[in-house]
């Protein structure tokens, strides 16, 4: 199911993304086929002289260098459309990555483990837990002193009221 859902997302985002390249493609082929067709039917083939040869083939690596420096920049500009659509994804991109590694931990013994495991090679991650660690101890006995003092204090209101009595 979740194959089909992302599927479907990048379907979508390569429909909107890709809208007026794609129509450009179709556009520029339609109008060449268009106009060899009507160069063809109009015109009258013209005969090459034997100089004419040498123009022809600058005509041809000019052409071919236009080409080529279209395609890079088509490149180009695809490389910038992907480099944008993944830095404005890529907050969520890491969140969702992070819940996944959560829902793993949560449901696989073992990988927890060598995921605390490598946690406790870092340092810091280390101090931060001893800090933790002791904040929480030191909690702990500061409640059990305050409610130590109340029982004592109860214990000694319940010993002077038997001591009144008698």
């Amino acid at each position: 199911m979740s194959d089909k859902k992302e599927q479907g997302c990048i379907a979508r985002w390569f429909a909107r993304e890709t809208r007026g390249l794609l129509g450009g493609f179709l556009g520029g082929i339609v109008a060449s086929v268009v106009a060899f067709a009507a160069i063809n039917h109009y015109s009258t083939p013209i005969k090459v002289a034997g100089a004419d040869a040498v123009s022809i083939a600058n005509t041809y690596i000019v052409y071919t260098t236009f080409v080529i420096a279209a395609v890079a920049a088509l490149l180009g500009i695809a490389g910038l459309i992907f480099t944008e659509h993944f830095s404005m994804e890529k907050d969520a991109h890491v969140e969702n990555a992070f819940r996944a590694l959560l829902a793993q931990l949560t449901t696989d013994e073992d990988k927890a483990v060598k995921f605390v495991k490598e946690l406790m090679k870092n340092s810091e991650v280390v101090q931060s837990v001893n800090y933790s660690i002791n904040e929480k101890i030191n909690e702990i006995v500061a409640q059990r002193k305050a409610h130590a003092g109340q029982r004592e204090n109860a214990a000694r209101d319940e010993k002077n009221a038997l001591h009144d009595l008698s």
